[in-house]
């Protein structure tokens, strides 16, 4: 049986954005204090976070770009889809992973994984 996954429902800040006193918050589920799932406009993200200092359950945009994981997601329950794709890639490896999704995603740019950086 698969190990219990432990999401923290939390928010995020992000911003500034054009003005430099206009912030967003999102609502989402944290995963070891370092990623957030969020939903925006029907996508289903995934983002760095840094944890707000003497505030619990509030989280700052990381300093990377996010990853949309899954798209047209609206109308299901969030959680039990975060979990259900956490499982899923829990039980795949590297190499099937990037033949079987990153390979097989529709309208796929050109990807530089940097690889190289393993050996």
């Amino acid at each position: 049986m698969p190990a219990k996954i432990e999401l923290e429902l939390a928010s995020m800040v992000m911003g500034p954005w054009d003005n430099p006193h206009v912030y967003t918050l999102y609502e989402g589920y944290v995963l070891n204090e370092r990623h957030i799932f969020i939903m925006d406009e029907g996508n289903l993200w995934l983002r760095s976070v840094h944890k707000a200092p003497h505030l619990d359950h509030l989280y700052l945009d990381g300093d990377s770009g996010g990853l949309i994981i899954a798209d047209e997601v609206e109308g299901m329950d969030t959680r039990v889809q975060i979990e259900t794709i956490i499982t899923a890639l829990t039980q795949v490896n590297g190499l099937q992973f990037l033949l079987d999704i990153i390979m097989c995603t529709k309208d796929l740019g050109d990807i530089n994984l940097k690889l190289d950086r393993l050996q």
